[in-house]
């Protein structure tokens, strides 16, 4: 079966692959959620490569542990898909639509700590995409950018693209790198 969407579903995880410093998935105080800090926070070149995806026909998702209920009993405290497109909004202005998320499964935020090498984010995503799990052309086409192996093995057992071809391990490093978002845009940049 040929893919019906020839362009490519970029699965961005949040903490230490978005973000520099990892959150916890949870912002406990004011100071974590403020302009200023998100800014420091987020890796160069992030904005620019989503931009330019998105520009191009292609689908974007953030995929995170960081849970809701880690805000839980916290005043004042952001966590999971709060935190998330608190970031979103301080990159791309308050009122992108790159990402969001609503409280039926459409959103392209998924934040739930799951912990099964983001089974249920995978999941999540090819349902709302209509993408059978099964087509390996069509799960070729997805791309995972993640610091922890343990997702990136399981994405690539699915036969879902990674960084590294064959390597969750050197695949993960590359997602914690900091240039790693100006590298996947002058990558995509020379294929045209």
């Amino acid at each position: 079966m040929q893919p019906t969407n020839p362009h490519r579903i970029y699965v961005f995880d949040f903490d230490q692959t978005i973000t520099r410093i990892h959150t916890g998935g949870c912002a406990e105080t004011e100071a974590e959620i403020v302009e200023e800090y998100i800014r420091s926070n987020l890796k160069d070149g992030f904005v620019e490569l989503v931009e330019y995806l998105v520009r191009n026909g292609n689908r974007t998702y953030i995929a995170t542990y960081g849970d809701d209920s880690f805000g839980h009993g916290i005043k004042e405290a952001s966590a999971g898909h709060a935190l998330v497109k608190r970031y979103m909004d301080v990159a791309f202005g308050i009122d992108q639509e790159y990402f969001y998320y609503t409280e039926e499964p459409t959103g392209n935020i998924i934040a739930r700590y799951s912990l099964d090498g983001k089974r249920h984010h995978l999941e999540q995503i090819l349902a709302r995409e209509g993408i059978d799990g099964n087509d390996s052309d069509l799960m070729r086409n997805l791309l995972l950018i993640d610091d922890d192996a343990d997702n990136v093995h399981y994405f690539a057992q699915r036969g879902c693209s990674i960084l590294v071809a064959n390597s969750p391990c050197e695949s993960a490093a590359r997602a914690t790198e900091a240039g790693i978002f100006h590298d996947i845009l002058a990558q995509l940049r020379n294929k045209q």
